[in-house]
């Protein structure tokens, strides 16, 4: 007889590898006999967990878990895995490419190229533009995706620093990085600052006045972490209009989808002349390539056989 059910809460709407993995524990549909969930952008909360009271395992398809309630989880004595593993390579090549893009004016160069043909033959622009060789990369959070980065961008410079008060003394050793013991001294001294890490307490609303002051004049913010490790996007705004920050990409917001009344959002959305190349913003997609997706699906599955089958949860939380 078999006793745990298998569903998945939202987004995915074919599931073939749901059904070629998991077999005749897969339900399609979700319900009170469900054991197991695979869970996508759905909110897991007392709420939710009240609806489903059969639940004894929740398994994230990504790598953030910021939209499961792990204390409600923890009440009921059920267990939490996540996903961190997969899109590694496209995150940290999605950071290269904002990189590439910010510094070296791609999108302002395009709309030159829009306005004017006598910037074909050499009409001068005002653009700040320096050699990528001699920037400076201040990396906060060395994880996967993190580490993944700087062995990417070490192929333009090994000017790269990094801020993490998690990894343990010899890592610096291990990369030939320089470790900052804080992170005002990354700030301080970092021509580009890429964020790569989860949303938790620590930092939740870590880009703040004081951060952004910290900052370099003319530096870059890269963040494809999680949108509330913003305190405030208009912070972010002024500082880009008063070209204090030179750049800044994200592939991440506050509110997923933007609210309709989001200044940034809609200055950017409106193309505003003031901001041309300096700003990117991506619908976190960072994450995404077909191999990835299928990575992601596959290896939240096998941690689901894993439950059932009483195995060691490689990345359990709780």
């Amino acid at each position: 007889m078999i006793k745990d059910f298998v569903s998945v809460t939202d987004h995915i709407k074919n599931f073939s590898i749901e059904n070629n993995i998991l077999g005749k524990y897969f339900q399609k549909n979700l319900n009170k006999n469900t054991t197991i969930i695979l869970v996508w952008h759905e909110n897991i909360n007392d709420y939710f967990l009240e609806k489903y009271p059969s639940i004894r395992a929740v398994i994230r398809y990504g790598v953030g878990f910021d939209n499961i309630d792990l204390d409600a989880c923890k009440r009921r004595n059920i267990l939490v895995a996540n996903t961190p593993d997969y899109g590694i390579d496209e995150v940290s090549d999605s950071s290269i490419a904002m990189i590439l893009a910010l510094t070296r004016k791609i999108n302002a160069f395009q709309e030159l190229a829009k306005q004017n043909k006598e910037y074909w033959l050499g009409k001068e622009f005002d653009l700040n533009i320096k050699r990528i060789n001699k920037l400076s990369l201040g990396i906060i959070g060395l994880g996967r995706i993190g580490s993944s980065l700087a062995r990417k961008f070490s192929a333009f410079s090994n000017n790269i620093g990094f801020y993490d008060p998690y990894l343990v003394d010899g890592y610096e050793k291990i990369f030939g990085f320089n470790r900052f013991d804080s992170l005002s001294n990354l700030l301080n001294n970092s021509d580009i600052v890429s964020i790569n890490t989860p949303l938790t307490k620590e930092t939740m609303n870590m880009v703040d006045e004081q951060f952004l002051n910290q900052m370099k004049k003319g530096s870059y913010l890269i963040n494809l972490s999680r949108g509330k490790t913003i305190k405030d996007q208009q912070l972010i705004l002024d500082k880009l209009i008063s070209n204090e920050i030179e750049g800044y990409a994200t592939d991440v917001w506050q509110n997923e989808p933007p609210l309709e009344n989001d200044n940034m959002f809609g200055i950017w959305k409106n193309n505003d002349l003031k901001l041309s190349g300096r700003l990117i913003i991506t619908p976190h997609t960072a994450y995404y390539s077909e191999e990835a997706l299928i990575e992601s699906r596959t290896k939240a599955c096998k941690t689901c056989l894993d439950v059932i089958s009483n195995k060691k949860i490689k990345n359990r939380i709780i």
